[in-house]
């Protein structure tokens, strides 16, 4: 029994512009941390000290094209260091009347922080649709295979929790034509349709963010994403489909 994993999803490097890290990266992992920490820079020298080294850092990583958060992500705590100052600040003034505003403030900014993150959070429990195929295609062959004679198994991967013999490829660049000819039993891909094999079921994940009126306001908008193929072996057992 063979199984091919498509390359789901996957790009090649890509690059950024030279500012990417501190107008897309961080914003977007910092939240509203990231005006604090700014903030915190002004109201506090001390926290200089400690930032200005970082911000330092993060240039030096500018300059090279790829750039990913995670080559940056031990900055982060600075940065609430930061922004934590900036906000003991604000609460602890906040009988003033201008630190008032500023703590009306402070309260939106983090409102919308924990609004941003429970969607993200949501949206990233939906994205390992590839995952979920795995498991739904382990379970059912694992179903049948108990049903049979044993004949083996290799423990490794997903099929240990089955006792299922399942052998992997995850070459990449293979033409579609070429599937049926290396005998491959299931394909695990993006592909909808492919010729010479069923589609036995699709699996949804995370498309976009849908704004709704009514509570709640913010919609996960999913659509599928993998779809599990099967050749003519394997009919016998019950697959929900694609449709």
């Amino acid at each position: 029994m063979l199984l091919l994993i498509g390359p789901l999803g996957l790009q090649l490097l890509l690059t950024h512009s030279f500012h990417w890290y501190f107008t897309s990266a961080l914003p977007r992992s910092l939240l509203a941390a990231y005006p604090l920490f700014m903030l915190g820079v002004v109201l506090d020298r001390r926290v200089r000290y400690f930032v200005l080294p970082v911000v330092l850092f993060i240039l030096l990583y500018s300059k090279l094209p790829h750039k990913e958060l995670r080559f940056i992500i031990s900055s982060v705590p600075m940065f609430n260091l930061s922004a934590a100052v900036a906000a003991s600040r604000i609460y602890n003034n906040r009988k003033k009347t201008l630190w008032k505003l500023y703590n009306f403030i402070l309260l939106g900014l983090l409102l919308i922080s924990v609004g941003c993150t429970a969607v993200s959070f949501m949206a990233s429990y939906e994205n390992y649709p590839s995952g979920h195929a795995l498991k739904e295609l382990h379970q059912n062959v694992g179903d049948v295979s108990d049903n049979r004679p044993n004949i083996g198994s290799y423990r490794y991967l997903f099929s240990h929790e089955w006792n299922i013999t399942l052998l992997y490829s995850k070459e990449e660049s293979i033409p579609l034509k070429e599937y049926k000819q290396r005998n491959f039993t299931y394909l695990v891909s993006e592909h909808s349709s492919v010729d010479g094999y069923e589609c036995l079921f699709s699996v949804n994940g995370f498309s976009r963010i849908l704004l709704q009126h009514g509570f709640p306001p913010v919609a996960l908008v999913k659509k599928p994403k993998v779809y599990v193929h099967g050749d003519g072996k394997v009919m016998d057992i019950k697959w929900r489909g694609c449709s």
